[in-house]
Protein backbone atom coordinates (compact mmCIF):
# COMPACT_ATOMS: atom_id res chain seq x y z
CA UNK A 1 0.00 0.00 0.00
CA UNK A 2 2.98 2.42 0.84
CA UNK A 3 4.58 1.60 -2.38
CA UNK A 4 1.71 2.52 -4.18
CA UNK A 5 1.35 5.37 -2.67
CA UNK A 6 4.91 6.64 -3.36
CA UNK A 7 4.25 5.31 -7.08
CA UNK A 8 1.56 7.77 -7.50
CA UNK A 9 2.81 10.92 -5.27
CA UNK A 10 6.42 10.53 -7.76
CA UNK A 11 4.03 10.22 -10.71
CA UNK A 12 1.98 13.57 -9.83
CA UNK A 13 4.76 15.16 -9.22
CA UNK A 14 6.53 14.40 -12.55
CA UNK A 15 3.37 15.15 -14.30
CA UNK A 16 3.54 18.96 -12.55
CA UNK A 17 7.17 19.33 -13.20
CA UNK A 18 6.21 18.58 -17.05
CA UNK A 19 3.30 20.74 -16.94
CA UNK A 20 5.48 23.68 -15.62
CA UNK A 21 7.91 23.13 -17.82
CA UNK A 22 5.79 23.57 -20.71
CA UNK A 23 4.23 26.63 -19.23
CA UNK A 24 8.03 27.88 -18.95
CA UNK A 25 8.46 26.68 -22.45
CA UNK A 26 5.34 28.61 -24.18
CA UNK A 27 6.72 31.93 -22.95
CA UNK A 28 8.54 34.19 -25.07
CA UNK A 29 11.86 34.69 -23.80
CA UNK A 30 14.14 36.59 -26.53
CA UNK A 31 17.04 38.87 -27.11
CA UNK A 32 16.82 40.90 -29.57
CA UNK A 33 19.95 41.63 -32.16
CA UNK A 34 19.51 45.43 -31.55
CA UNK A 35 19.06 45.37 -27.67
CA UNK A 36 21.39 42.04 -26.75
CA UNK A 37 21.86 42.58 -23.21
CA UNK A 38 18.19 43.08 -22.75
CA UNK A 39 15.92 40.08 -22.28
CA UNK A 40 12.18 39.96 -23.70
CA UNK A 41 9.64 38.00 -21.78
CA UNK A 42 6.62 37.83 -23.22
CA UNK A 43 5.01 39.66 -26.09
CA UNK A 44 4.04 43.06 -25.76
CA UNK A 45 1.08 45.35 -25.05
CA UNK A 46 -0.56 48.07 -25.25
CA UNK A 47 -1.30 50.77 -23.22
CA UNK A 48 -3.95 53.54 -23.27
CA UNK A 49 -3.01 57.21 -22.46
CA UNK A 50 -4.28 57.09 -18.94
CA UNK A 51 -2.43 54.22 -18.33
CA UNK A 52 1.15 56.24 -20.43
CA UNK A 53 0.25 58.82 -17.92
CA UNK A 54 0.04 56.99 -14.70
CA UNK A 55 3.41 54.96 -15.96
CA UNK A 56 5.03 59.29 -16.20
CA UNK A 57 4.52 59.81 -12.64
CA UNK A 58 7.12 57.10 -11.59
CA UNK A 59 9.43 57.56 -14.68
CA UNK A 60 10.58 61.21 -14.31
CA UNK A 61 12.91 61.12 -17.34
CA UNK A 62 9.41 59.66 -19.80
CA UNK A 63 7.47 62.40 -17.55
CA UNK A 64 9.83 65.36 -19.13
CA UNK A 65 10.31 64.24 -22.22
CA UNK A 66 6.01 63.77 -22.56
CA UNK A 67 5.93 67.49 -21.38
CA UNK A 68 8.21 68.74 -24.06
CA UNK A 69 7.70 66.68 -27.01
CA UNK A 70 4.31 65.21 -26.36
CA UNK A 71 2.59 62.24 -26.01
CA UNK A 72 3.68 59.08 -28.92
CA UNK A 73 0.96 57.89 -31.55
CA UNK A 74 1.43 54.27 -29.96
CA UNK A 75 2.73 53.27 -26.34
CA UNK A 76 3.28 49.59 -25.15
CA UNK A 77 5.03 47.88 -21.88
CA UNK A 78 7.06 44.97 -22.57
CA UNK A 79 7.87 42.78 -19.45
CA UNK A 80 11.46 41.93 -18.85
CA UNK A 81 14.37 40.33 -16.60
CA UNK A 82 14.86 42.43 -14.01
CA UNK A 83 18.79 43.16 -13.73
CA UNK A 84 19.92 45.49 -10.84
CA UNK A 85 18.29 48.70 -10.41
CA UNK A 86 16.05 48.89 -13.56
CA UNK A 87 12.39 47.32 -13.03
CA UNK A 88 10.94 44.16 -14.37
CA UNK A 89 9.50 46.05 -17.16
CA UNK A 90 10.11 48.71 -20.08
CA UNK A 91 7.39 51.44 -21.53
CA UNK A 92 7.84 51.89 -24.78
CA UNK A 93 6.88 55.22 -27.12
CA UNK A 94 6.61 55.29 -30.92
CA UNK A 95 6.64 58.24 -32.92
CA UNK A 96 5.35 57.33 -36.71
CA UNK A 97 6.44 60.54 -38.48
CA UNK A 98 9.51 61.20 -36.65
CA UNK A 99 10.84 57.39 -36.76
CA UNK A 100 11.62 57.03 -33.40
CA UNK A 101 11.33 54.96 -30.49
CA UNK A 102 11.74 55.38 -26.77
CA UNK A 103 12.28 52.77 -24.08
CA UNK A 104 12.19 53.92 -20.86
CA UNK A 105 12.18 52.14 -17.84
CA UNK A 106 12.14 52.24 -13.63
CA UNK A 107 14.79 53.02 -11.55
CA UNK A 108 15.90 51.64 -7.73
CA UNK A 109 18.88 53.67 -6.30
CA UNK A 110 16.70 55.45 -3.16
CA UNK A 111 13.48 55.41 -0.95
CA UNK A 112 14.06 58.79 -1.39
CA UNK A 113 13.49 58.70 -5.29
CA UNK A 114 10.42 56.22 -6.05
CA UNK A 115 10.19 58.35 -9.42
CA UNK A 116 13.34 57.82 -11.20
CA UNK A 117 13.36 56.83 -14.36
CA UNK A 118 15.96 57.13 -17.79
CA UNK A 119 16.09 56.48 -20.91
CA UNK A 120 17.59 53.45 -22.15
CA UNK A 121 17.16 53.06 -25.69
CA UNK A 122 16.43 55.80 -28.71
CA UNK A 123 16.27 54.54 -32.36
CA UNK A 124 14.81 53.79 -35.96
CA UNK A 125 11.32 52.34 -35.65
CA UNK A 126 12.06 48.61 -37.43
CA UNK A 127 10.02 47.88 -40.33
CA UNK A 128 8.26 44.95 -38.70
CA UNK A 129 7.49 47.30 -35.78
CA UNK A 130 6.01 50.27 -37.72
CA UNK A 131 3.85 47.30 -39.68
CA UNK A 132 2.45 46.16 -36.21
CA UNK A 133 2.00 49.95 -34.95
CA UNK A 134 -0.23 50.92 -38.04
CA UNK A 135 -1.80 47.81 -38.16
CA UNK A 136 -3.11 48.19 -34.03
CA UNK A 137 -3.72 52.04 -35.15
CA UNK A 138 -6.22 51.15 -37.86
CA UNK A 139 -8.00 48.71 -35.65
CA UNK A 140 -8.52 51.37 -33.11
CA UNK A 141 -10.04 53.42 -35.57
CA UNK A 142 -12.20 51.10 -37.54
CA UNK A 143 -13.15 49.89 -34.23
CA UNK A 144 -16.93 49.99 -33.89
CA UNK A 145 -18.23 52.63 -31.56
CA UNK A 146 -20.78 50.85 -28.87
CA UNK A 147 -23.71 53.19 -28.49
CA UNK A 148 -24.91 53.81 -25.14
CA UNK A 149 -28.61 52.11 -24.53
CA UNK A 150 -31.48 54.81 -25.24
CA UNK A 151 -32.80 56.75 -22.41
CA UNK A 152 -36.27 55.53 -20.85
CA UNK A 153 -39.39 57.35 -22.88
CA UNK A 154 -40.57 60.34 -20.55
CA UNK A 155 -44.09 61.09 -21.13
CA UNK A 156 -44.69 64.87 -21.89
CA UNK A 157 -48.12 65.01 -21.09
CA UNK A 158 -48.36 67.18 -17.44
CA UNK A 159 -49.54 64.62 -14.67
CA UNK A 160 -53.40 64.63 -14.28
CA UNK A 161 -54.61 66.11 -10.85
CA UNK A 162 -57.35 63.75 -8.81
CA UNK A 163 -60.83 63.54 -10.18
CA UNK A 164 -62.05 65.17 -7.38
CA UNK A 165 -59.35 67.69 -6.91
CA UNK A 166 -59.72 68.72 -10.63
CA UNK A 167 -63.92 68.75 -9.94
CA UNK A 168 -63.27 71.45 -7.30
CA UNK A 169 -60.71 73.43 -9.44
CA UNK A 170 -62.94 73.79 -12.23
CA UNK A 171 -65.90 74.59 -9.86
CA UNK A 172 -64.01 77.30 -8.05
CA UNK A 173 -62.29 79.18 -11.10
CA UNK A 174 -63.71 80.86 -13.99
CA UNK A 175 -62.31 79.68 -17.22
CA UNK A 176 -58.97 80.72 -18.07
CA UNK A 177 -58.15 83.79 -19.93
CA UNK A 178 -61.60 85.27 -19.24
CA UNK A 179 -61.58 89.23 -17.05
CA UNK A 180 -63.31 87.81 -14.11
CA UNK A 181 -60.81 85.23 -13.39
CA UNK A 182 -57.58 87.53 -13.58
CA UNK A 183 -60.49 89.94 -11.71
CA UNK A 184 -60.62 87.33 -9.03
CA UNK A 185 -57.16 86.07 -8.94
CA UNK A 186 -56.17 89.81 -7.76
CA UNK A 187 -58.96 90.26 -5.37
CA UNK A 188 -57.28 86.58 -3.93
CA UNK A 189 -53.82 87.83 -3.38
CA UNK A 190 -55.21 91.17 -1.65
CA UNK A 191 -57.23 88.93 0.73
CA UNK A 192 -53.72 86.47 1.02
CA UNK A 193 -51.62 89.63 1.84
CA UNK A 194 -54.06 91.40 4.10
CA UNK A 195 -54.32 88.06 6.22
CA UNK A 196 -50.32 88.23 6.18
CA UNK A 197 -50.38 92.06 7.51
CA UNK A 198 -52.95 91.02 10.38
CA UNK A 199 -51.02 88.22 11.49
CA UNK A 200 -47.84 90.15 11.22
CA UNK A 201 -49.75 93.04 13.53
CA UNK A 202 -51.18 90.55 15.84
CA UNK A 203 -47.77 88.81 16.17
CA UNK A 204 -46.17 92.07 17.04
CA UNK A 205 -49.25 93.28 19.69
CA UNK A 206 -48.43 90.01 21.46
CA UNK A 207 -44.80 90.55 21.50
CA UNK A 208 -45.25 93.70 23.05
CA UNK A 209 -47.40 92.45 25.46
CA UNK A 210 -44.81 89.47 26.50
CA UNK A 211 -42.38 92.43 26.85
CA UNK A 212 -44.87 94.23 28.94
CA UNK A 213 -45.38 91.23 31.34
CA UNK A 214 -41.77 90.47 31.56
CA UNK A 215 -41.04 93.86 33.12
CA UNK A 216 -43.68 93.97 35.63
CA UNK A 217 -42.80 90.74 36.87
CA UNK A 218 -38.97 91.93 36.93
CA UNK A 219 -40.00 94.99 38.78
CA UNK A 220 -42.45 92.67 40.98
CA UNK A 221 -38.91 90.66 41.95
CA UNK A 222 -37.05 93.74 42.64
CA UNK A 223 -39.82 95.49 44.91
CA UNK A 224 -38.44 93.90 47.81
CA UNK A 225 -34.74 93.79 46.92
CA UNK A 226 -35.58 98.06 46.84
CA UNK A 227 -37.24 97.56 50.04
CA UNK A 228 -34.79 95.79 52.18
CA UNK A 229 -32.13 98.14 50.98
CA UNK A 230 -33.77 101.27 51.43
CA UNK A 231 -33.90 100.20 55.52
CA UNK A 232 -30.55 99.81 55.93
Amino acid sequence: MQRRLVLIFGAAVIGLTGVSSGARADVRRERTERRPYVVEIGDPYAISRPTLELQARYMSAMHAYLNEYGYPDYAEVQEIAPEWPWDSYEVRLYYLRRNLELDFGHVFVSGALLNLGAEKFRGDIEEEKRQQVEVALAARLTAPVVAPPPAPMVSEAPAEPPAAEAASVAAEEPPAGSLESYVERIEAAADRAAQAADRAVASSEAAVQAADRSVAMLEQLEAPARSRTSHR
